[in-house]
């Protein structure tokens, strides 16, 4: 993902007419233009901006330095690996947050209840090394369900990287025949089951 950073630089009128430069440096982990306009029109028209900043959803880290001459505000964005809905994202914490801006992310649908160390590794894993990844699905019963633009897979809980691996090699060989989505179940121990 894309960094970003941009800064904002304003006047504000302080004691005896002098003026005070105001800068905002804002770190974004992903192109949000949206962001960048929420924060210019904020800092242009509303006096608590500082007050408005931390209370968006999508703002991870916000500090100020301030000396005689310049106010500088540092805000630094969440990073948002999932995607729930539209507009709501899952960050490196699994933690859920608002951003105004649409992002072309893979969706992951889990109960919350099932959220824990392991199953945020595996959804980690399974975003890093899936191809065309679209949606990821967990359930504790079955294990999680995979959708790229060539298959819809079943994984199972265990053997993670292997399966994988597995399912890479298979939707590779498809592409090379141009084949249409296929199912996929590779919970087995020996072999997988093939829909087509």
């Amino acid at each position: 993902m894309a960094v970003s950073f941009f800064s904002l630089v304003g006047l504000i009128s302080v004691l005896n007419n002098n003026y005070k430069k105001i800068e905002v440096d804002l770190v974004l982990s992903t192109n949000c233009k949206l962001c960048e306009n929420e924060l210019k029109k904020s800092l242009y028209e509303d006096e608590y901006f500082k007050i408005y900043v931390k209370n968006k959803d999508w703002v991870k880290n916000f500090f100020q330095i301030e000396s005689r001459q310049k106010i500088t505000y540092h805000i630094i964005s969440k990073k948002p690996i999932f995607k729930i809905k539209n507009n709501i994202y899952l960050d490196e914490d699994f933690e859920q947050f608002f951003m105004p801006q649409k992002l072309n992310l893979p969706i992951l649908f889990i109960e919350k209840d099932d959220l824990n160390d392991e199953i945020m590794s595996q959804a980690n894993v399974i975003k890093q090394k899936i191809f065309q990844l679209e949606s990821l699905y967990y359930s504790n019963l079955s294990g999680w369900r995979i959708v790229t633009d060539k298959a819809i897979a079943k994984i199972g809980k265990s053997d993670i990287n292997e399966r994988v691996k597995l399912l890479n090699k298979i939707t590779n060989n498809l592409k090379q025949s141009n084949s249409n989505v296929i199912n996929l179940d590779l919970r087995y121990q020996q072999g997988y089951i093939l829909k087509i």
